[in-house]
């Protein structure tokens, strides 16, 4: 037992750098000790010992590196600062706590830095030194410049704080103009991570967090940090249900932010009550030039107000109310604001319950308004009465140039009379006309064909009717009656083209589904051989639950019943007996 504690207490002397019969000369060499720098050691002279160890039924090597060791001896214990060590206290994130780690670090010469392990032993067969990386930043950030580092650090230690995942989507998109990030299972904490990271941020002008799981208090966080950035001013956070506190959150900071011009809060569960806040934004938010307001859930009240605030605002250029509840007195009372407003530029009140009344009310702001440029008014209840209302605003009216009334039942013969209305009138300016999927007949076209040899104009529809029957309309060569999903599948089998491989190539942020425009815009890119016209209905068959987003898990579904590898039948979904033989008939080539 003696000689066990010697040989311990040889070993502590040793490690320790100090021989225990040299006490009294240590206070003559602390000063020296302090001017000199401890000696550098040979990097490639470093001996790594092995020793194998029993740990269960298994056996491992324990590495030992010597520089391990001698970085021990070498580094003498200061006693005399024992009293001066830092407070425990967590330091708040800032530069200072890097700085202070680096201090530490001079300690230690450089070379010695690279050889010393930071564990003890690994099991045969791996070295973990291998994989260490540099505690200053990890890989991804070497390509970044200084600003974009520390913004990516800050983010993933305010993660670490908050006990919340980072998201890479949103750290490799920091050094951007535009940050992205639609149907992503943020929540709140993880929305206040971001928010934080992006208070100082001179880089992102638009931030997108669609459908993220935000709720009121990750709203509240967005207005935090809004009140010191001043670089975004295109902010999205549609579909997060932020409620009425979340929006006024969002409203006290446009009093003091004037940098947003595009503010996109639909699907946010607002009521009639919620169109209080909304006025307060139309009135105190001077550099606001869109709206998105869709997929809410205002009524006849919320309706008045939003009118009073409209007539009263100059500045904002697009209003989307797309989606709501209005009907009576609130439908009428947005569109008798038309009257009086002079800035809105466009005007989305499609999916509402706009009827006979709310359009004679339309009808007399049309004449008198000469600023508004679009109007949709889709999928309403617009009858032959208040076709009638609309067409006396048209006619009268100098200002609207774009119309949009697909999803009305009109008729062939009413669609006729609004042709030949924007044909005579001396004031109409409409030089596009959406019927979409509204059919029309062969005097139609002739009246369509005559306005455009003299001015530009398109009109968008459906079929053209021909003595009660239908008539396949050929332009160049192209059949505008084709099934245009059809085409699509004809064209991807042929191509070798799977769904998945269309999803790669158009879903750009990972949310299984595109928009309209996005999905259009891939297909002309991909150089599809479809017109406008035709690409408009496709979307239309491919939009089935009308959300404005291309499923791909649906349009994989429709891929593979149309290619015969799974049929519909009796209720249930089986499958083909003779795929080959389906794909023929069907008119496809190509493989099996």
């Amino acid at each position: 037992m003696v000689l066990w504690l010697m040989a311990m207490k040889a070993a502590r002397e040793q490690l320790d750098g100090r021989e225990t019969d040299d006490i009294g000369n240590q206070d003559a060499n602390s000063k020296h000790d302090e001017n000199q720098n401890f000696p550098v050691q040979n990097t490639s002279d470093t001996k790594r010992e092995t020793q194998t160890v029993q740990i269960g039924n298994r056996s491992a090597s324990l590495f030992l590196s010597s520089a391990s060791i001698n970085l021990s001896k070498a580094k003498p214990k200061d006693t005399s600062n024992a009293k001066q060590s830092p407070s425990t206290t967590p330091a708040p994130i800032s530069r200072q706590t890097t700085k202070t780690k680096r201090e530490k670090s001079r300690l230690i010469p450089d070379e010695m830095i690279q050889i010393r392990p930071t564990r003890e032993f690994t099991f045969t067969g791996y070295d973990i030194m291998a994989d260490v990386a540099s505690p200053e930043c990890s890989d991804d950030d070497e390509d970044d410049d200084d600003n974009t580092r520390q913004i990516k650090s800050t983010y993933r230690n305010t993660c670490k704080m908050l006990g919340v995942t980072p998201a890479s989507s949103f750290k490799n998109q920091v050094a951007t103009p535009a940050i992205t990030m639609r149907s992503h299972p943020t929540g709140p904490e993880g929305v206040r991570a971001m928010a934080i990271a992006l208070v100082d941020n001179q880089v992102v002008t638009s931030l997108d967090l669609e459908d993220n799981g935000l709720f009121t208090d990750g709203a509240k966080y967005i207005a935090e940090m809004l009140h010191k950035n001043r670089t975004i001013i295109d902010l999205n956070i549609a579909e997060n249900l932020i409620g009425t506190e979340g929006v006024r959150a969002i409203a006290d900071v446009l009093h003091v932010n004037h940098k947003i011009t595009s503010l996109d809060i639909s699907g946010s569960g607002l009521v009639d009550t919620d169109a209080l806040v909304l006025a307060d934004i139309l009135q105190n938010a001077p550099c606001l030039r869109e709206l998105i307001l869709s997929h809410n859930k205002f009524c006849g009240e919320g309706g008045m107000i939003l009118g009073s605030a409209i007539a009263t605002n100059d500045t904002l250029r697009i209003l989307d109310l797309s989606w709501n509840h209005l009907r009576g007195k609130g439908a009428m009372a947005i569109v008798a604001a038309l009257q009086k407003n002079i800035g809105l530029r466009k005007l989305d009140i499609s999916w509402n319950g706009y009827g006979k009344d709310e359009c004679f009310i339309l009808s007399h702001a049309l004449q008198e308004n000469t600023t508004l440029k679009e109007l949709d008014i889709s999928n309403n209840r617009l009858n032959k009465e208040a076709i009638k209302h609309l067409l006396d605003g048209i006619q009268n009216g100098d200002g609207l140039e774009t119309l949009r009334i697909r999803g009305n039942p009109v008729s062939p013969e009413l669609a006729l009379a609004i042709i030949k209305v924007i044909q005579e009138s001396e004031n109409c300016r409409i030089q596009q006309l959406d019927m979409g999927d509204i059919d029309v007949n062969e005097d139609f076209v002739s009246v369509v064909d005559d306005i455009t040899m003299y001015r530009p104009f398109e009109v968008l529809y459906s079929n053209v009717l021909k003595h009660g029957g239908l008539q396949k309309r050929e332009v160049e060569g192209i059949d505008y009656n084709v099934n245009m999903v059809d085409e699509l599948f004809k064209y991807m089998h042929e191509n070798n083209y799977r769904v998945i491989d269309l999803m790669k190539w158009l879903d750009k942020d990972g949310s299984m589904s595109v928009s309209r425009e996005e999905f259009k815009q891939g297909m002309k890119t991909a150089q599809f051989p479809l017109t406008e016209f035709q690409l408009d209905k496709m979307v239309d068959e491919l939009d089935m639950d009308g959300d404005g987003e291309v499923d791909f898990s649906k349009l994989e579904k429709m891929f593979v019943i149309n290619f015969g590898m799974i049929q519909y039948d009796n209720g249930h979904y089986v499958l083909a007996r003779n795929t080959k033989n389906y794909l023929q008939a069907k008119g496809y080539s190509g493989g099996e």
